[in-house]
């Protein structure tokens, strides 16, 4: 039989979307999804608009780094964090995620490491695998309201083989929302240390009392500096598959120029689509992010009075790490899906923990909820989801 590499058979199943194929096998179940970060928010118009409105002679290969409208587009955008930021230093990408692979392929060789604030967003794994590297976490923790861990915790965590730390402000899963003060700390250390800090800022817009700070405003330490942004969630557009990987580090820009070659260009209809998005008023923000900060507060004031349930209050994102009184999530999260339905024949398909931390074994009295639903089904969700906890054969009584 011929042989599988290592890296294909280290790849983990995703914990988003591991219940995919036991979901489509049920029938007559009206499942409540809050387990994948896909919002139901309608597209942007002008962002539809320029989807009927393309209509080249040939649908052919772009320029590896993206279009050069697309470039200056982006970098006029993100100017707001960066006055200095040029076309040069932005990569167009085939999402978020191809600009989080490019990022550890570029500064990582096969065994390095890269360390993570923890619990983090699981596909971070399969990105660190494919590139060869490995991911080293460093715990948050609740009781702390997520903070980024002192710069001695951080230390201990550092080997002859750290490359990098990445982290996600707002944060996916906690909803942790990170300010000046810590960011530039997290920075300096970084630089001190001689890493990379790689930013994954997906999610900057959708904060709901104090804004995330963007490692882009940090002029000092720019050549350190990596920042994803992707046109998925703040603009409710997942299946563009169009990203985003930002730097001012000209030898790091030059090696994504090559990765980029290797596959090509992105396609074309997707960078004129975020033309369009790139383009829309401020006002958008402001309503995507009372949009979502309504959704969250449906979602966790719904659950925040249930017995022996812990329900963080995120502070953007849509998403939140909940601690619920069960043996294992993973179980509980089966459980959901094959047994448990509603007098109305309802159930909710939720993220099992583990998943979102290096060791399997953390996590286990936790689910990650993404509030991706209108504000009156996500409240549904949660009152479905109590009702199972008080039937789950497997609740605990501390």
């Amino acid at each position: 039989m011929p042989r599988l590499s290592q890296r294909a058979l280290a790849l983990q199943e995703s914990a988003i979307r591991k219940l995919d194929q036991r979901v489509a096998q049920q029938t007559g179940v009206r499942f409540f999804r809050v387990n994948i970060g896909q919002p139901d928010v309608p597209t942007p118009p002008p962002m539809l608009d320029a989807i009927l409105s393309f209509q080249p002679e040939v649908i052919g290969y772009g320029p590896a780094s993206g279009l050069p409208v697309t470039r200056k587009a982006a970098a006029r955008y993100h100017a707001q964090w960066c006055p200095e930021l040029r076309a040069e230093h932005v990569a167009v990408t085939t999402g978020g995620s191809e600009a989080l692979l490019f990022a550890f392929t570029a500064i990582c060789d096969p065994g390095d490491e890269i360390l993570v604030l923890e619990p983090y967003y699981t596909n971070y794994n399969g990105f660190a695998t494919v590139a060869g590297a490995q991911i080293r976490a460093v715990r948050t923790h609740l009781a702390q309201d997520f903070a980024i861990p002192s710069n001695e915790v951080l230390d201990a965590a550092v080997t002859e083989r750290t490359r990098a730390i990445v982290f996600s402000n707002p944060a996916n899963p906690t909803g942790a929302v990170y300010g000046r003060a810590e960011v530039e700390r997290l920075a300096t250390w970084a630089v001190q240390r001689g890493l990379f800090l790689i930013a994954d800022e997906v999610y900057r817009r959708i904060w709901f009392h104090t804004p995330p700070a963007s490692a882009l405003e940090l002029d000092e330490v720019c050549e350190h500096v990596v920042v994803i942004d992707s046109m998925s969630k703040t603009w409710s557009a997942c299946g563009l598959r169009l990203g985003f990987l930002i730097s001012r580090n000209t030898e790091l820009m030059e090696k994504v120029e090559r990765l980029g070659q290797a596959r090509l260009g992105p396609q074309p209809l997707a960078q004129e689509v975020a033309l369009a998005a790139l383009d829309l008023p401020e006002a958008y923000y402001t309503q995507v992010r009372q949009t979502y900060q309504r959704r969250v507060e449906a979602l966790t004031g719904t659950l925040s009075g249930v017995p022996g349930v812990t329900v963080p209050q995120p502070a953007g994102a849509f998403y939140s790490m909940i601690e619920l009184p069960i043996d294992d999530s993973e179980r509980f999260a089966r459980w959901l899906v094959e047994d448990f339905r509603t007098a109305q024949g309802e159930s909710v398909i939720v993220a099992p923990g583990p998943g979102f931390y290096a060791d399997p074994s953390q996590g286990r009295h936790e689910v990650r909820l993404a509030a991706v639903l209108g504000a009156p089904l996500l409240e549904r969700a949660g009152e479905v989801l109590a009702e199972a906890l008080q039937v789950y054969p497997g609740r605990s009584s501390g």
